[in-house]
């Protein structure tokens, strides 16, 4: 059993494609406020493999549909996958970092499931999951298996949960009135936007929904995450 997902289209292609640059650009401004910084480095390597997500996720959706069918689609798909899906494994030890510390995130118990789920999401999203044209109607659509489904959403969407509790345990752990204490709570919104994206998309998907305006409703969680993200390193 497959669920089909119709594309979007290009105009929300193209909104895919500027997100990707503006999180490209907020990666930047985070690494280069200290190179040498492990979070910093962490952070800004999460947003640049989400950013790889959203700018292929965009190509498959501006691009002629014809020229490049069907390999070179189910290629991009296959990075943008697995590009959300390590993003969300590195923001979960990013949330972990945050609020234990290097030491205990670095350790095998911690680690290891983390990244055995993130594995785990990439073995059962490629194979299961694929570009579609349909010349009847002329457009792209995607055909994901129950397994492709919690491969690339529901782990990532469990993965960046975890990270999510974990900023706000941390933002908790913040006097408010510290000069830091409003962009730790930007961050902390922005991490739970992308989760409730993430979430919203599988919904989207496990229920088989075909319409063009629900996926840029849901895209609007990706496109605040990123102001808050901006505010929160700026």
């Amino acid at each position: 059993m497959t669920v089909p997902a119709s594309s979007p289209g290009p105009i929300i292609g193209a909104i895919f494609l500027i997100d990707a640059i503006i999180l490209d650009l907020i990666a930047f401004i985070v690494l280069r406020k200290d190179t040498k910084n492990l979070l910093n480095r962490l952070t800004a390597l999460a947003m640049v493999t989400f950013g790889v997500y959203l700018f292929f996720e965009g190509l498959i959706y501006t691009l002629p549909l014809v020229p490049f069918y069907p390999d070179t689609f189910n290629i991009f798909r296959d990075i943008s996958a697995s590009s959300a899906i390590i993003a969300a494994v590195i923001g979960a030890l990013t949330g972990i970092l945050t609020f234990k510390g290097e030491h205990y995130v670095s350790r095998i118990q911690i680690a290891v499931p983390i990244l055995a789920a993130g594995v785990i999401g990439i073995i059962l999203t490629l194979p299961n999951d694929s570009v579609n044209y349909m010349l009847t109607q002329d457009t792209l659509g995607f055909a994901m298996s129950p397994w492709a489904i919690i491969g690339m959403l529901l782990i990532p969407a469990s993965l960046m949960a975890i990270a999510t509790i974990y900023f706000l345990r941390t933002l908790r752990s913040v006097d408010r009135s510290h000069p830091k204490y409003q962009k730790a709570r930007a961050l902390s919104a922005a991490l739970l936007l992308v989760t409730l994206g993430i979430a919203y998309y599988s919904a989207f998907n496990l229920l088989g929904i075909m319409m063009p305006f629900l996926g840029l409703l849901g895209h609007v969680f990706f496109l605040l995450a990123s102001f808050c993200f901006f505010y929160a390193f700026r």
